[in-house]
């Protein structure tokens, strides 16, 4: 168990960056087309940073709930019927564009053997060419593309890891002036509007595509509810037991209330380690206090949180499964054996797809209550980008080009375009059910591209089938999500923080979960945040203080 919040991330790529930059090296040194910067130069430099791309939101499609500027995603009870057609035609010109792409999913068939891929081809009027590339293997194979002689047109680099950075990243300012183009020209401030859907992406998630004061990527959004504390509240209305908890006494009592280890139900799939840092006003990474940067292991109440969390071990209240490799913490939640879980919103639709328990199957959201009561706590806002996605150099004809299929890519949810790239043909790949697209066994197979990971639309809440969920979900989310608190750090980029992140994770980690499994005392997590200050944490803090103090925005 880590100290950054459980934001329900899939794999990482760690380590395929550094590994390039240090391939590359040689071609790092010069300056780059495009207005980007020299390697060297500050990375967040305010001095000549391009406005970020305007935003311009769709309006073709209206939401059943809407959602806010704070970062409240839109609703949706059903799928718009009939879907808008949102295009005119093909934004392709019948060329090839190759693609590295990654996927959480089975390989799917190849193009040849593929109709989904095949339609998808002629949908958008190019030859896609994509290099689909498991999880497991994308540092090996992505550290093997940079040391190749030639990249592809698009380029998916690295998921946003819980740290806030792409994982493993050594100098990725100076690779993205030396071999990516900068988009600056064609999307900064009113430029974005050539591309519509691509102006409909919330500025928030542009911030993370921002190095070397111009704009080198496209952002996979995200909202920004951070992790959720779900709960069953099928269960506890059959225990009937008062779901939301006062304190962190009363939440203690709760889990002892709800533990019984003879039924194999247990009240936590996890540690809860976040949810009772957010109880004792615990920043999730940093806190600005002064104007200089403070650490969340650095405050007391870093080392309560770990007092508190070591008791509700040995209270028996947390699965016992829980500290091995791999939990089945979901399949826990789901099957009834834990009742609460804490887990990115994206979860809660994956778990009404995956319920075993039948219809009424429910879930709710927990919200953190003061420590010592007397209201709620704040969560804390997660990062707005899932990832970034670069273009490789190429002249003005060829980026536009690259940039209208990324647009048709990025359409809105509501219209034919996003059904059709998320979940394929009807009646082939899926059929609605109860207002909701449900995949067959051919869109199962068929439509794992990662084409989603190149660019998307903006998330919304919707769980297909299930209005009364979704409303519930989005109930729970517009309860924590106006106070929630924002990390300082996110949008910046630190070198140090960038190739020690891992590290320094392993440091906080170990220690940590040694604390909680009661092999260590803790009080002697004051010696271990000193050595994560020797190792790199002051460091991590010196560069983010110097970005923040160069920040535009």
């Amino acid at each position: 168990m880590t100290s950054q919040p459980s934001i329900g991330r899939r794999q990482f790529l760690t380590g395929a960056l550094a590994t390039a930059a240090a391939v590359a090296a040689p071609g790092l040194i010069a300056g780059c087309d495009g207005g980007g910067r020299a390697d060297g130069d500050d990375p967040n430099e305010a001095s000549g940073s391009a406005p970020l791309p305007s935003y311009f939101p769709y309006t073709g499609v209206t939401p059943d709930l809407r959602g806010n500027p704070q970062g409240l995603l839109d609703a949706f009870l059903k799928y718009p019927d009939p879907p808008v057609r949102a295009t005119d035609g093909p934004p392709g010109d019948g060329g090839q564009i190759s693609a590295f792409v990654l996927t959480n999913s089975p390989l799917p068939p190849p193009a040849s053997e593929n109709p989904f891929w095949q339609e998808l081809n002629r949908r958008l009027g190019v030859d896609l060419r994509l290099t689909v590339v498991p999880n497991a293997e994308m540092a090996d194979r992505f550290s093997s593309l940079i040391a190749g002689a030639e990249l592809p047109d698009v380029i998916v680099p690295a998921l946003y890891t819980p740290n806030g950075l792409p994982a493993g990243v050594s100098n990725l300012p100076a690779w993205l002036a030396a071999e990516c183009q900068d988009l600056t020209p064609y999307l900064s401030g009113s430029a974005v509007q050539e591309y519509p859907f691509l102006a409909n992406l919330p500025t928030d998630a542009w911030r993370d595509c921002r190095y070397n004061g111009g704009i080198y990527g496209l952002p996979v959004p995200r909202g920004v509810g951070g992790t959720l504390m779900m709960r069953r509240d099928d269960l506890f209305r059959e225990l009937e037991v008062d779901p939301q908890p006062g304190s962190f006494a009363e939440f203690r009592a709760t889990c002892r209330e709800i533990t019984d280890a003879r039924a194999e139900r247990w009240a936590l799939a996890t540690m809860p380690m976040d949810f009772v840092r957010q109880m004792l006003g615990n920043p999730w990474r940093w806190a600005l206090e002064g104007g200089k940067l403070v650490s969340a292991y650095e405050r007391e109440e870093f080392s309560q949180a770990l007092a508190d969390t070591a008791r509700l071990v040995r209270d028996g209240v947390i699965h016992p499964e829980s500290f091995g490799a791999n939990p089945a913490t979901k399949k826990w939640f789901n099957d009834g054996n834990a009742m609460l879980i804490a887990d990115r919103y994206t979860a809660w639709p994956q778990f009404y797809a995956e319920n075993t328990a039948g219809p009424d199957f429910d879930i709710g959201g927990m919200r953190p209550p003061q420590h010592s009561g007397g209201g709620f706590a704040a969560t804390w806002q997660a990062q707005a980008t899932n990832n970034f996605t670069v273009l490789k150099k190429a002249d003005e004809r060829r980026i536009r080009a690259l940039l209208r299929v990324c647009d048709w890519l990025a359409a809105p949810f509501g219209t034919e375009e996003w059904l059709f790239r998320r979940y394929g043909v009807a009646g082939v790949h899926y059929q609605m059910t109860g207002g909701g697209p449900e995949l067959t066994r051919d869109g199962v197979n068929q439509t794992a591209l990662g084409i989603r990971y190149i660019v998307d639309a903006p998330d919304v809440i919707f769980v297909p089938g299930e209005p009364e969920a979704t409303r519930k979900s989005y109930e729970y989310q517009a309860s924590i999500i106006p106070t929630a608190l924002r990390d300082p750090t996110l949008g910046l980029f630190s070198d140090a923080w960038s190739r020690r992140s891992g590290q320094l994770g392993t440091l906080i980690g170990d220690a940590q979960r040694e604390i909680l499994a009661g092999n260590r005392p803790v009080s002697e997590w004051a010696d271990v945040v000193r050595q994560w200050r020797e190792a790199g944490g002051d460091q991590v803090r010196v560069e983010f203080e110097e970005a923040l103090a160069n920040s535009v925005d």
